[in-house]
């Protein structure tokens, strides 16, 4: 998150990006805080697209901000299958190392390689190693989606990771990753009370914030 105003940021963990937008636009926030609101947005609640877009248009597409936002929402378009243009993946690569290269963003660079490389080039040993790279990062939300997805490639750990990750994310006050963490954990379950009272908690979270593909997830199952 590049938000350093703490209300911007209290409206963006609680999945408020509307209002988030609103006091960016009063206080006249760096243009890099209003695209990765739009994109959060677009991730979360399907919203905006063409917005987000113009707002990355609009960044120093020479900047490490630039590149790591444009591969943001190049990879929410591949993973959506939303639009998805030709150089997609090219901008998600080059964003990606861009940010890895960056000493202040080089974890979360890792990290987006790793996903990239999981659900997109189908690589699992590249992702592993970005992962395992991200895991030095002492940020704890970061910390939060990486050990949810070390869940996948370390199985024999997999309840240990996705309980940390959940309590991480409630801890920090997130509520969009918060229910999206109960989803992961309540699917790695046996049915029973604790996967039902998961799936209903993240039901509420995503109801009220219009988490578009957390509700597709929770209705189909």
């Amino acid at each position: 998150m590049l938000a350093n105003d703490p209300y911007i940021a209290a409206l963006w963990r609680l999945g408020h990006f509307e209002q988030a937008l609103d006091l960016a636009a009063e206080r006249a926030a760096a243009p890099e805080i209003r695209a990765e609101l739009l994109i959060d947005r677009f991730f979360w609640q399907g919203e905006d697209h063409d917005a987000a877009q113009s707002a990355v248009d609009a960044l120093d597409p020479a900047s490490t901000a630039g590149r790591y936002l444009a591969a943001r929402h190049a990879y929410s378009r591949l993973l959506f299958q939303h639009e998805v243009r030709p150089d997609d993946q090219a901008v998600v690569q080059v964003g990606y190392e861009a940010a890895a290269a960056d000493p202040q963003l080089a974890g979360w660079g890792e990290f987006h390689l790793g996903v990239f490389s999981d659900n997109v080039l189908e690589d699992p040993v590249a992702a592993k190693t970005h992962y395992d790279r991200a895991a030095k990062d002492d940020d704890p939300l970061l910390q939060s989606y990486v050990v949810r997805h070390l869940s996948v490639h370390e199985p024999e750990r997999a309840l240990d990771h996705l309980r940390h990750s959940l309590y991480l994310r409630a801890t920090l006050g997130y509520r969009p990753q918060t229910a999206a963490a109960m989803v992961a954990l309540a699917d790695a379950l046996p049915e029973g009370d604790e996967r039902q009272h998961l799936r209903a908690a993240a039901l509420v979270t995503a109801q009220e914030l219009q988490l578009s593909w957390l509700l597709g997830a929770l209705t189909q199952a």
